[in-house]
Protein backbone atom coordinates (compact mmCIF):
# COMPACT_ATOMS: atom_id res chain seq x y z
CA UNK A 1 0.00 0.00 0.00
CA UNK A 2 1.49 3.30 -0.95
CA UNK A 3 0.65 7.02 0.68
CA UNK A 4 1.19 10.14 0.68
CA UNK A 5 3.10 11.79 3.79
CA UNK A 6 1.52 14.81 5.26
CA UNK A 7 2.81 15.31 8.67
CA UNK A 8 6.01 14.45 10.57
CA UNK A 9 6.86 13.75 14.01
CA UNK A 10 9.55 12.18 15.66
CA UNK A 11 9.81 8.59 14.34
CA UNK A 12 6.03 8.45 13.42
CA UNK A 13 4.39 10.44 10.23
CA UNK A 14 1.01 10.54 9.19
CA UNK A 15 0.08 9.39 5.61
CA UNK A 16 -2.61 9.46 3.43
CA UNK A 17 -4.14 7.13 1.23
CA UNK A 18 -6.70 6.08 -1.05
CA UNK A 19 -7.95 3.25 -0.77
CA UNK A 20 -8.38 0.74 -3.88
CA UNK A 21 -12.03 -0.43 -4.79
CA UNK A 22 -10.22 -4.20 -4.01
CA UNK A 23 -9.26 -2.65 -0.60
CA UNK A 24 -12.91 -1.49 -0.21
CA UNK A 25 -14.40 -4.96 0.07
CA UNK A 26 -12.45 -6.19 3.37
CA UNK A 27 -13.50 -3.81 5.92
CA UNK A 28 -10.49 -4.93 8.22
CA UNK A 29 -10.33 -1.01 8.96
CA UNK A 30 -13.15 0.76 10.24
CA UNK A 31 -12.47 3.58 7.38
CA UNK A 32 -14.17 0.40 4.89
CA UNK A 33 -17.28 1.57 6.48
CA UNK A 34 -17.43 5.28 5.03
CA UNK A 35 -14.92 6.49 2.67
CA UNK A 36 -11.92 6.04 0.33
CA UNK A 37 -9.61 8.28 2.03
CA UNK A 38 -8.03 8.06 5.16
CA UNK A 39 -5.02 9.40 7.18
CA UNK A 40 -3.30 6.69 9.11
CA UNK A 41 -0.11 6.77 11.53
CA UNK A 42 2.99 5.04 10.67
CA UNK A 43 5.80 4.51 12.07
CA UNK A 44 8.91 6.12 10.13
CA UNK A 45 11.39 3.34 9.15
CA UNK A 46 12.50 5.40 6.42
CA UNK A 47 13.43 8.63 7.01
CA UNK A 48 10.48 10.08 5.01
CA UNK A 49 9.42 13.17 5.14
CA UNK A 50 6.16 15.53 4.61
CA UNK A 51 5.37 15.31 0.53
CA UNK A 52 7.31 11.65 0.40
CA UNK A 53 5.38 8.79 -1.29
CA UNK A 54 6.13 5.99 0.88
CA UNK A 55 5.11 1.99 0.85
CA UNK A 56 3.49 0.62 3.95
CA UNK A 57 3.23 -2.64 5.64
CA UNK A 58 1.98 -4.21 8.31
CA UNK A 59 4.05 -6.51 10.48
CA UNK A 60 3.76 -9.97 10.56
CA UNK A 61 0.72 -11.75 12.35
CA UNK A 62 0.13 -8.34 14.08
CA UNK A 63 -3.59 -8.18 12.51
CA UNK A 64 -4.40 -11.95 14.12
CA UNK A 65 -2.10 -10.76 17.38
CA UNK A 66 -4.51 -7.32 17.75
CA UNK A 67 -7.87 -9.67 16.86
CA UNK A 68 -6.58 -12.75 19.55
CA UNK A 69 -5.95 -9.89 22.17
CA UNK A 70 -9.63 -8.41 21.29
CA UNK A 71 -11.64 -11.57 21.52
CA UNK A 72 -9.87 -14.39 22.82
CA UNK A 73 -8.75 -13.01 25.63
CA UNK A 74 -12.53 -11.37 26.95
CA UNK A 75 -13.84 -15.02 26.02
CA UNK A 76 -11.28 -16.42 27.82
CA UNK A 77 -12.53 -14.19 31.03
CA UNK A 78 -16.29 -15.25 29.63
CA UNK A 79 -15.69 -19.17 30.56
CA UNK A 80 -13.74 -17.92 33.83
CA UNK A 81 -17.03 -16.60 35.39
CA UNK A 82 -19.29 -19.06 34.16
CA UNK A 83 -17.10 -21.41 35.83
CA UNK A 84 -16.90 -19.83 38.90
CA UNK A 85 -20.06 -18.45 39.23
CA UNK A 86 -21.79 -21.65 39.06
CA UNK A 87 -19.14 -24.03 40.72
CA UNK A 88 -18.47 -21.60 43.48
CA UNK A 89 -20.63 -18.41 43.80
CA UNK A 90 -23.98 -19.81 43.09
CA UNK A 91 -23.96 -21.82 46.12
CA UNK A 92 -24.02 -19.24 48.41
CA UNK A 93 -26.37 -16.33 46.21
CA UNK A 94 -30.37 -17.17 46.64
CA UNK A 95 -30.67 -16.99 42.76
CA UNK A 96 -30.78 -19.60 39.84
CA UNK A 97 -27.43 -20.56 38.87
CA UNK A 98 -27.48 -19.56 35.37
CA UNK A 99 -28.61 -15.91 36.00
CA UNK A 100 -25.76 -16.20 38.56
CA UNK A 101 -22.61 -17.16 36.04
CA UNK A 102 -23.91 -15.36 33.38
CA UNK A 103 -23.68 -12.45 35.04
CA UNK A 104 -20.37 -13.30 36.82
CA UNK A 105 -19.00 -14.36 33.57
CA UNK A 106 -20.06 -10.52 32.11
CA UNK A 107 -18.49 -8.48 34.97
CA UNK A 108 -15.36 -11.28 33.67
CA UNK A 109 -15.88 -9.78 30.11
CA UNK A 110 -15.77 -6.12 31.17
CA UNK A 111 -12.73 -6.39 33.39
CA UNK A 112 -10.97 -7.80 30.78
CA UNK A 113 -11.78 -5.47 28.13
CA UNK A 114 -10.74 -2.45 31.15
CA UNK A 115 -7.35 -4.37 30.96
CA UNK A 116 -7.33 -4.75 27.39
CA UNK A 117 -7.96 -0.82 27.62
CA UNK A 118 -5.43 0.10 30.27
CA UNK A 119 -2.57 -2.09 28.38
CA UNK A 120 -3.61 -0.25 24.73
CA UNK A 121 -0.54 2.53 25.09
CA UNK A 122 2.18 -0.52 25.39
CA UNK A 123 0.53 -2.50 22.57
CA UNK A 124 0.11 0.60 20.23
CA UNK A 125 4.03 1.41 21.20
CA UNK A 126 4.94 -0.02 17.57
CA UNK A 127 4.09 -3.61 16.82
CA UNK A 128 0.48 -3.23 15.62
CA UNK A 129 0.94 0.21 13.54
CA UNK A 130 1.74 0.12 10.27
CA UNK A 131 5.63 0.70 8.75
CA UNK A 132 6.34 3.21 6.61
CA UNK A 133 9.65 0.66 5.21
CA UNK A 134 10.34 2.69 2.25
CA UNK A 135 9.85 5.83 0.01
CA UNK A 136 8.76 5.92 -3.72
CA UNK A 137 8.56 7.75 -6.79
CA UNK A 138 4.97 6.73 -7.38
CA UNK A 139 1.68 8.18 -6.89
CA UNK A 140 -1.77 7.22 -6.86
CA UNK A 141 -3.25 5.75 -9.82
CA UNK A 142 -6.55 5.60 -10.15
Amino acid sequence: MKGLVTNESGDFVKVHIIRKEACGHCKACLSGYSKKDMDIEAKNLCDAEVGDWVELELQDNAFMKAVLISYAIPLVGFFIGLFLGYYVVSPFVPLPESLVSFGLGMICVLICYGWIKSQNSRWEAGSYLPLAVRLTSEGYTE
